[in-house]
Parts: structure tokens; C-alpha cells; sequence
């Protein structure tokens, strides 16, 4: 069996530059209850991460623990004691070959969401840690333990305290129905947590955002213990009035003016408060960390700011649409999330896309009614032990999972683009649409249900509206699917070598209508699909070019077809040896793009069980 170290055991310093350019481009959108138009505050989530990437979703159950039982999270982080009740939670993975400390969502039982953003670019690197520090275990033990958004930020402060935060920077949003808090932490015990005024929306990419705070406001602002003293002797703070602390700017304290500027979250910034406020800022240091808008914002809204892109957005040559994308959607969006807060927990409800916001429509659910069984990849025991140590044959190409249906269909518009990129969005609009008032009905429904004390039979029937709606979403999506790619790809073998110089053909079929022959043979490729690639790769740095063209009549139906050969390695690259992929082929013919994909597995020793 072939060995293979997690990012994390391995070497937390050096892996954590790599992990950061993977999750650079998380979105989150905060909506305090006075400023929406529902009168419940409205979290909305972007996660990002490049690579193969996989989000099964859960429901964990309450639990009981032994005296004495720790946890451990990351191979090389501390050991954690555990409590001996913890809560039941929907838990939204990001499923990696290399682990993932710092991108699952959460919605617990007693309705507290979590979600977070990196911000890294710190100026003070060099933060003591103890037993190797805590990273995963912020937002799993929240999840776990926390009764509301206050006390989930206390949970993450006694944390930082005992051992310290391992990764450079990252701002955590926790949410229950009477108010939303941000806590901003750098790494080491450095951190400003701030309570969401209820007038206000906020918007954060991946930089710190929190600038201004009034340190003597206690019941809104809590500041880490000698962080302004350390401010004040590097120079980054100057009080106006020496001794109080009304006007201390954690972001100019904690991370250069480098990382606002820099165009992956300038770009994000400046689009999502233009939409906000109507104003286009243009100086990176002006953007507001948040602003009490002019009108009520909807669920529609968050959505809409989820979505945008820059002006210039569109594929390039032969590349696809979000091909170093700046917007808050990108390619490495795998799955956006828009949630409204409930008094009632079990009747948090909202939506969710499972790939590009933009590419995919976001489906209505309600969290802790459990999901539909098809987005489970384990049980949630095993999910746990594998968040570390992910067996390679969880990242095989898996038609029954209920992410498959969007994922295929957001490759395919991604590099038709065009017409294709058009009538999907048409497509999602018409579901959308007819949604929000069956998620508004299922809600009503479900609050008498409630009333009248039905808890079981209410959650039932809201866990089979969850499944009614993603498998009707699914349904519509193939049918767009089928009609925006109506060709048909074969490899003619099963099998890709990543070492080997030898070939592999994949055949485009000839059919009424469609002329294989008559494609472009300078602008044909094969291999990783988008959503497998991280953001700014070409088509041509994570694809190979074809060599070779035959045509033949391959199935006997009296019409030529095209054979289309490459190397192995070429198509091979940037693959996980041992996973079935989904490998695409890309062409054009004329005007037109053309598209599909077969499944091949890459050679190589996997790793059957999990390594501790």
C-alpha cells in the first residue's frame, strides 16, 4: 500500500501555505434581522477549495461521552477533552484526499450556524502554540457544544486560550435566531469577536475585515488579552486619547493593507458592496467591514450577491467562463449555502447549491430534517474518522451521489458557455421561482405542525420535502443536461497511466445531425473536468492536447466517427493515482463547443484503509 502522509502530519507550517491557496475565495454574507425583509437574521456562505473536492452531507445525532474520552482532529494537533453531552448537527463536509481543517459548514440543534472564511497574509507568523494547537477542532466543538452564537464564540476564546490557533488567519460567523457574531482569529491566541448589530449587512472575502471596534463596548466587542498593548508598542495602533480603546482597527493590526488589495478580494469586495450600497469603491482601504443598507434584503438578495461576477466575465480561447474568475462565484465554488434563522431550530430553512452558484440552482432544505440519503457518502462515525484520513475510493466519479446530477451539468455549461450558459439560467430561474413559494407553504405547514406538538411526524414530512426537492431539481437538471449535450464520448479503455507515454483514444460519435469529423483538431483536449481543477489553470495546464485523429465508423451504424488519441500522462496529470475520474474530452467544430466525458481509472497503489 502506498503511503501517504495527511497535509497536516506531515507539516502544519508548510502544508498550511498550500491549503491556503486552495480556500481563497469563501464568501459570506450576514443580514441582521432588522435589515431583512423577513425580520430573521440571513447567513449566506460561498466555500471554495480547489482540487477534488467532495461535500457529503449529515445529520449527527446527540451523543453521549465516557469520562475521560479526547478527541483528535489533525494528526499533529492537540488532543481535546470532550464533554460528556453534545448536540446534534447537519454538518456539511468538504471531503479531501489531503484533509480539511477549515471549510465545513454547520447548523447544530439548538440553531447555531457556523461558517468561515481564511484570511491569511498575517504580519506576526511566529505565535506559540501548545500541543500543536487547535484548528478543525473551532468549528466541530461549536457545532458540538454551543447553545448560541455568544456561547460558540466563548467555546472558540477558551480554545485559543489552552492551545492556540495553528493556521494564519480566519473569521469565523456564528449565527443563532437573536443575533450573529464574527470572531476574527489570528493565529496564536489573537482575535477580536464582534456581535452583528441588527441594522446591519456585512460582507467578507478572504481577508480581514473587522476594522474599527470599541473595546470598552463589552456586551458587543471582546478583544484577546494584550493585543492592543502589542498594537500599540509595534506601532500598528495609536489611540486618539491615550488609554481608551474606542477606535481600535483590528485589520490594520493584525494584516497588511497587501491582502485588501490584492484582486482576489478586491475584485469580491467591491461587487458585493456596490450591490450592497450602490457605490463602486475603488480604494481597497475604504471598504466598510459593514453598512446599514437603505432597503430590506431577501433571501433573493444573498443569493444575487453570491453570484456576482466581474464585468469582464466569460471564457477565454478555449478556456471556460470562471477561468480566473474574481467574482464571488468561481470555479472552486463547490457549494453556496443561503440560510434564514429561526427561533425555532428544527424550522431553519433556506437554500443550497452543490456547485457553482451561478451554473446550479440553489434548492430548498431545512437542515436539521436530515438530508436526502444520496448526499451521504458514510454513516457520520465514519465520516469523522475519514476527515483526516479519506480512503482513496471516496473520490471516484459516483453517479448515484445527489451532487452528481449539478456537478456534470456546471462542467458542461462552464465550457459551452454561450447559449448553453443562457438556457441554463433560464432553467434555474423557472425552478427558483416556484420554489420560494412551496419553501414559504412547507414552512407554514410545518410551524403548526410544531404548534401542536407533531414533532416527529413534522420532521418526517420535512425530511421528505428535502428529498422531493433535490430529487426534483436533479430530474430537471439531466434534462437540461441531455439537451445541452447531446453527443456521446467514449474512452477505449478503462485505464489511464500517469507515467506512461502510451496512448489513449476516446471516440466522438458521429450522429444525424452531427458530423464528428468536422471538429477542430488545434483546439482539442481531454481530461480533468473544471471542478476538479483549482482556480487560474488553463484548459491547457490541466488538460492534454490531442496527437493524433482517425476516422472510422467505431459502432457499426454506417456513420464515420472520430478517434481522437492522447497521451496517457498528459491527460492523466494532476489526477489522484487509484480514483475513477470523470475525464472529459473538449472540442469545437466551427461555432460550436462540444463536450462530454467516460470514466477512467488512474493507475496507482490506493489507500484501502485509514492510516493513524
Amino acid at each position: 500500500m502506498k503511503v501517504r502522509t495527511t497535509l497536516l502530519a506531515a507539516a502544519l507550517t508548510g502544508a498550511l501555505a498550500a491549503f491556503s491557496l486552495q480556500a481563497l475565495a469563501c464568501s459570506t454574507v450576514i443580514v441582521g434581522k432588522a435589515a431583512s425583509a423577513t425580520g430573521n437574521i440571513l447567513i449566506g456562505h460561498n466555500e471554495d477549495n480547489g482540487g477534488r473536492i467532495f461535500n457529503p452531507q449529515y445529520y449527527v445525532p446527540p451523543a453521549t461521552h465516557k469520562a475521560g474520552e479526547m478527541i483528535t482532529f489533525e494528526p499533529a494537533a492537540a488532543q481535546i477533552p470532550q464533554v460528556g453531552k453534545t448536540l446534534g448537527f447537519y454538518w456539511s463536509q468538504t471531503l479531501s484526499s489531503k484533509g480539511s481543517s477549515f471549510s465545513d459548514g454547520f447548523v447544530n440543534d439548538a440553531g447555531v450556524i457556523i461558517v468561515s472564511n481564511a484570511c491569511t497574509g498575517i504580519y506576526d507568523t511566529d505565535q506559540k502554540l501548545t500541543d500543536g494547537g487547535v484548528g478543525y477542532g473551532i468549528r466541530r466543538l461549536m457545532a458540538e457544544r454551543a447553545h448560541s452564537a455568544r456561547e460558540a464564540v466563548q467555546i472558540a476564546i477558551d480554545l485559543l486560550g489552552k492551545y492556540g490557533y495553528f493556521s494564519e488567519g480566519r473569521t469565523y460567523t456564528v449565527a443563532d435566531a437573536k443575533e450573529a457574531w464574527q470572531i476574527a482569529i489570528h493565529k496564536g491566541d489573537t482575535w477580536v469577536a464582534r456581535r452583528v448589530k441588527d441594522s446591519e449587512v456585512v460582507y467578507i472575502p478572504n481577508n480581514f475585515m473587522i476594522g474599527v471596534v470599541d473595546a470598552t463596548d463589552k456586551d458587543n466587542v471582546i478583544v484577546s488579552p494584550g493585543l492592543i498593548e502589542r498594537s500599540i508598542k509595534n506601532g500598528r495602533y495609536k489611540p486618539a486619547k491615550p488609554g481608551v480603546y474606542t477606535d481600535f482597527n483590528y485589520r490594520l493590526a493584525v494584516q497588511p493593507p497587501e491582502r485588501r488589495a490584492a484582486q482576489y478580494n478586491f475584485s469580491r469586495n467591491q461587487l458585493a458592496w456596490n450591490y450592497i450600497l450602490g457605490q463602486k469603491i475603488t480604494d481597497p482601504e475604504s471598504f466598510p467591514y459593514s453598512a446599514t443598507p437603505s432597503r430590506k434584503f431577501t433571501l433573493d438578495d444573498v443569493k444575487a450577491i453570491l453570484r456576482l461576477h466581474e464585468e469582464k466575465f466569460g471564457a477565454e480561447d478555449d478556456g471556460w467562463l470562471h477561468y480566473r474568475g474574481f467574482g464571488t462565484c468561481r470555479v472552486t465554488s463547490h457549494e453556496s449555502l443561503v440560510l434564514e434563522q429561526n427561533k425555532n431550530p428544527k424550522l431553519i430553512s433556506g437554500y443550497r447549491t452543490y456547485s457553482r452558484p451561478c451554473e446550479s440552482p440553489y434548492i430548498p432544505f431545512f437542515p436539521l430534517a436530515k438530508p436526502d440519503r444520496s448526499l451521504s457518502y458514510m454513516t457520520p462515525a465514519e465520516a469523522t474518522a475519514e476527515q483526516f484520513h479519506a480512503l482513496d475510493k471516496r473520490f471516484d466519479y459516483r453517479p448515484s451521489y445527489g451532487a452528481t446530477a449539478f456537478v456534470n451539468n456546471a462542467n458542461a455549461v462552464d465550457y459551452l458557455a454561450g447559449s448553453a450558459y443562457e438556457a441554463n439560467r433560464e432553467m434555474i430561474a423557472k425552478l427558483e421561482k416556484r420554489w420560494e413559494g412551496e419553501r414559504a407553504s412547507m414552512l407554514s405547514r410545518a410551524r403548526k405542525g410544531f404548534v401542536k406538538k407533531d414533532s416527529s411526524a413534522t420532521m418526517r414530512t420535512l425530511h421528505r420535502f428535502n428529498s422531493a426537492k433535490l430529487h426534483e431539481a436533479q430530474a430537471a437538471v439531466r434534462e437540461q443536461l441531455r439537451r445541452i449535450t447531446p453527443w456521446r464520448v467514449q474512452a477505449m479503455s478503462r485505464e489511464l497511466d500517469p507515467a506512461s507515454e502510451g496512448p489513449v483514444t476516446f471516440v466522438l460519435f458521429s450522429s444525424k445531425g452531427f458530423d464528428a469529423r468536422k471538429i477542430d483538431k488545434d483546439h482539442t483536449w481531454a481530461g480533468l473536468s473544471h471542478e476538479s481543477i483549482t482556480n487560474g489553470r488553463t484548459l491547457s495546464e490541466s488538460t492534454g492536447k490531442a496527437v493524433g485523429f482517425e476516422e472510422k465508423d467505431v459502432n457499426g451504424d454506417g456513420l464515420p466517427d472520430m478517434a481522437i488519441t492522447f497521451r496517457q500522462k498528459d491527460v492523466a496529470k494532476n489526477m489522484l493515482p487509484g480514483v475513477a475520474y470523470d475525464t472529459y474530452l473538449y472540442t469545437r467544430a466551427g461555432g460550436t463547443r462540444i463536450t462530454g466525458f467516460d470514466v477512467l481509472r488512474v493507475k496507482g497503489e490506493t489507500r484501502t484503509s485509514i492510516e493513524k
